[in-house]
């Protein structure tokens, strides 16, 4: 019995502080709520790392981030180490009004592991069919990944290292 007990209090505070994170979050204007945490997370970051604004509607057409009417489409991942799923599935329209497609992986912990920055042109000729849908897959984007380093303002950079 003293077992459950200990077992409960300590899901108690953990929920407790993931939701007085989630709260911060929020008032820090992170994540505006409390779904699909890791893709708010890259658009917040991309937002901030070249001063740009997010998509007021989470459900904008094309594009996530306009950086000075530059719009970007940006796809996050939490990869757990186990997982070895090199790919982000892609869902576009032809007529698609997007500059830019950024992809960021994260590890399970949400420490940055990789940032890509594909130009649109370019990511066209990088996506694939395959059982998903659409995807490009990470490893044929070589030419784009960006050494983590050169990423602008490394003091937000460094939250997630």
């Amino acid at each position: 019995m003293t077992n459950d007990n200990n077992e409960t209090d300590s899901l108690k505070i953990a929920f407790n502080n993931y939701f007085e994170a989630l709260k911060s979050l929020k008032r820090l204007g992170v994540v505006p709520n409390s779904k699909d945490f890791t893709s708010q997370l890259g658009e917040w970051l991309v937002s901030t790392l070249f001063d740009g604004e997010k998509a007021i509607s989470g459900i904008q057409k094309d594009w996530d981030v306009n950086v000075n009417g530059k719009l970007f489409q940006v796809k996050t991942h939490a990869k757990a180490s186990t997982t070895s799923a090199r790919w982000t599935s892609i869902k576009y329209r032809p007529n698609a009004t997007i500059d830019e497609l950024v992809i960021i992986v994260f590890s399970a912990e949400y420490k940055l592991k990789e940032y890509y920055s594909v130009p649109w042109p370019d990511a066209l000729e990088h996506i694939r069919q395959n059982e998903s849908g659409h995807v490009i897959y990470w490893d044929h984007l070589g030419n784009y990944k960006k050494i983590l380093d050169s990423l602008p303002k490394q003091n937000i950079v460094s939250v997630f290292r």
